[in-house]
């Protein structure tokens, strides 16, 4: 350690307490993130990485996968989600025969199969008396007098006003008949809301049939075609913008899109997070706490999320330690220059909201400059265990040259002219 006296003693401790402060905000970092993992919200980089600001604007988004969540608003996508989802969900907790029953009836809906169609279905005796044909379409609502039951078909669905005209047949009749269709009515006209899976309520959300749910708000279609159309304007306006006047407006603009992507998939992920919920419903306690969550595929983000936690856990682990420092400082030097770059306070790029206030120099920017430091120097000699390896190299280094002399003395039968010197 004769290298320690070229410094002050004050320029060592400061060192070896700067390297050790950025070790522990890196480490807690890293743990904290780790500690979401078990929680309903577990940590993603999705929400950085989608605001990405400056020249590598795209890469970063790109890493988000989804960086305008369009994904959320695709039928197609959103339903392969689901039902891979589902799949996994019963793989994973070895779902029984009735168990898997009742999952595929909370995806898919509790019709059942009428002749060549599916059909939501009610029992009722005949039709009241006087009536020979419903006024409503065979292909929606239809009387089986074999089976003795109303069906409705499970693809079209009752709408209130084909509903309506239903209720007209025996309007003003109190008799039993009269009672027994307009209850056979009301429970098959409820049954289809109440039972018809998640994905056929994705489908009224997003293909623009809010009479599958009997709410006006889930109809997303008109609002899907204006989101795409403000996504294109804000593109266009932030290759463009080169002023503050253009930055202020694109800002603005991309705030409203923020506010409408909340709007649109909000709705969709509280129907994901409800048929989770539902589907883990089914689950017993031996089930729920023997096997875990489900395990979700791995995604570009999903590696991205994945890397960062073990960088920053593994990396500040090793700056406390003092071991490999130089390493260490230098992989998180790159990894906070990555956070960095991905919203740099650069001339000519809009303004990163939040309490902090830069221009070309950020905190993360003065950390990597810190890093880079401790990389020069040899801090994890002078406290960490560098120190300790590096004479655990040195003595093996010795021994092994110690052993080596032996060998090649004995080898050729001569005499050693002296003591072989043992390292100090």
């Amino acid at each position: 350690m004769t290298e320690i006296r070229r410094y002050s003693l004050a320029a060592v401790v400061l060192l070896v307490v700067l390297r050790l402060g950025i070790g522990w905000q890196l480490l807690y970092e890293g743990l904290w993130k780790i500690d979401t993992l078990h929680t309903a919200t577990p940590w993603t980089s999705a929400g950085y990485l989608r605001n990405s600001v400056g020249p590598m604007r795209d890469t970063f988004r790109n890493l988000a996968g989804d960086p305008d969540e369009l994904d959320w608003l695709d039928y197609d996508k959103m339903a392969a989600k689901w039902q891979g989802w589902a799949n996994r969900f019963q793989s994973h907790y070895g779902l029984s025969k009735s168990q898997a029953g009742s999952l595929y009836r909370i995806l898919n809906g509790s019709q059942k199969k009428v002749g060549d169609r599916e059909a939501f279905s009610e029992p009722l005796k005949a039709l009241p008396s006087g009536i020979e044909k419903l006024n409503v379409s065979e292909k929606i609502v239809w009387f089986d007098p074999k089976a003795k039951q109303l069906n409705v078909d499970a693809s079209r669905f009752l709408k209130p006003d084909e509903k309506a005209k239903l209720e007209k047949l025996v309007a003003g009749r109190d008799d039993q008949e009269a009672k027994d269709f307009r209850k056979a009515l009301d429970k098959v006209y409820s049954r289809q809301k109440k039972t018809m899976g998640y994905l056929r309520r994705l489908a009224g959300a997003l293909k623009g049939n809010p009479d599958l749910l009997g709410d006006d708000d889930w109809q997303r279609v008109g609002q899907l075609d204006l989101y795409k159309q403000q996504l294109a304007a804000y593109e266009e306006a932030h290759a463009a913008a080169s002023i503050d006047f253009e930055w202020d407006h694109v800002q603005h603009t991309w705030g409203e899109i923020q506010t409408l992507r909340a709007e649109l998939t909000g709705p969709i992920k509280a129907m994901e997070k409800e048929f989770h919920d539902q589907a883990e419903g089914l689950l017993t306690t031996a089930q729920l706490t023997s096997k875990g969550g489900v395990p979700e595929p791995w995604t570009m983000l999903k590696f991205t999320d994945t890397m960062t936690i073990i960088g920053l856990t593994a990396l500040g682990c090793l700056l406390m330690l003092g071991l490999f420092t130089r390493f260490a400082a230098v992989a998180a030097a790159f990894m906070l220059f990555n956070f960095y770059l991905a919203m740099p306070p650069l001339p000519g790029v809009p303004e990163i909201p939040g309490p902090e206030h830069s221009f070309i120099i950020n905190k993360n920017l003065i950390e990597v400059f810190a890093l880079l430091a401790i990389a020069a120097l040899p801090t994890g000699q002078w406290f960490g265990l560098d120190r300790v390896l590096s004479i655990f190299v040195s003595k093996w280094k010795a021994d092994k040259k110690v052993s080596s002399s032996l060998h090649s003395t004995v080898a050729t039968g001569d005499e050693p002219t002296e003591a072989p010197q043992l390292a100090t």
